[in-house]
């Protein structure tokens, strides 16, 4: 009977102390500003960029080529991806009205890191990568993400979140923080200073067909044949395979990456052609593609894509949602 009292009066009094806590009110987000940085240097994004071009140039020979940052700069920016939808991969893209670049993070940064917030990064002891032409912001890479052409990789631990990513007030997109392309102006308003920016095309075409040596639609069955660990890569086309086209791959457990043709005019090379490429686990990637020469709007992220050696470039286009398409639908078919 003592010991069953002793224990009784122990949960007593761990009942009193908590009882003393309230958990009704937590303590307000930090949200961060330039000001918290007075003592580390400001720096444009596009000039952030421009450390990694003066070392390396902008052709072929800065691929997979990695920058560490050992200067204590700051970067700042909107953010103008989600992940929300699972096209956008372990990436958010911030702009800061000079350009804008990809942040190498986790998944589900959209719980995280809403769009239109702001963002501050300390770089110092990160590294800009060059991958396919596309330049990012991440950890240092080890030798196995050297051997596989990535000159840098995630910031994903905890630690590292803390020390180098900062997040601001929230806020909104506006309209100068989207870059419009048309049929006017298709020719020049884009340049490769653009990359990683947030672009909504007006009145463009879907497209089938060949382009730039390639068929469109298509999408890349990845197998493992006698349980080989590296994957075999093989481009496959919708109307051969008797399947309906969609912006991706998705049947049973097999999701693949789709690509599909949208353009401008009537040429089949060069300006003005883009790929619509989106990930098998898309929330979208099994909706069917717009009739042949269907018009309509679409805003997504503009990006570089080509071979390991630099070939066979293509300018990709990265959807956030697939409410960022926009009249190639009747209201009936979407």
């Amino acid at each position: 009977m003592n010991k069953i009292f002793k224990i009784g009066m122990m949960f007593a009094v761990v009942i009193g102390l908590t009882s003393c806590y309230t958990y009704d009110d937590p303590a307000p987000t930090k949200y961060w500003t330039a000001d918290d940085f007075a003592d580390s240097q400001m720096i444009s994004i596009k000039d952030f960029k421009q450390l990694f071009y003066n070392e390396y140039g902008t052709g072929s020979s800065s691929l997979a080529k990695t920058y560490e940052v050992t200067e204590d700069y700051v970067i700042s920016g909107k953010v103008i991806s989600s992940d929300q939808a699972g096209n956008v991969y372990k990436a958010v893209y911030i702009y800061d009205g000079t350009a804008a670049i990809e942040l190498k993070l986790m998944v589900s940064n959209y719980v995280y890191y809403h769009v239109g917030q702001t963002i501050f990064v300390k770089t110092k002891g990160l590294a800009i990568g060059n991958y396919r032409y596309m330049l990012s912001v991440g950890a240092m890479p080890s030798a196995e993400d050297i051997a596989n052409g990535y000159a840098n990789t995630n910031i994903d631990t905890q630690p590292d979140l803390v020390n180098h990513i900062f997040i601001g007030e929230l806020g909104k997109l506006t309209a100068s923080d989207t870059i419009v392309v048309n049929a006017s102006n298709y020719t020049t308003a884009l340049t490769d200073a653009d990359l990683g920016c947030l672009v909504r095309f007006e009145g463009i075409n879907y497209k089938v067909g060949n382009y730039d040596g390639d068929i469109y639609p298509q999408y890349l069955e990845v197998t493992y044949p006698d349980g080989q660990t590296a994957g075999v890569y093989t481009n496959k086309y919708y109307d051969q395979e008797n399947l309906i086209p969609t912006y991706a791959y998705n049947y049973g457990n097999d999701r693949y990456y789709g690509s599909s043709w949208f353009g401008y005019g009537n040429t089949t090379s060069g300006t003005g052609n883009y790929i619509v490429r989106v990930s098998g686990y898309a929330d979208f990637a099994d909706q069917p593609l717009p009739e042949v020469g269907a018009n309509g709007n679409l805003t997504a992220i503009y990006t570089k894509y080509s071979s390991r050696s630099g070939g066979f470039i293509k300018y990709q286009l990265l959807l956030n949602s697939y409410n960022d398409l926009q009249g190639f639908y009747t209201t009936s078919s979407k």
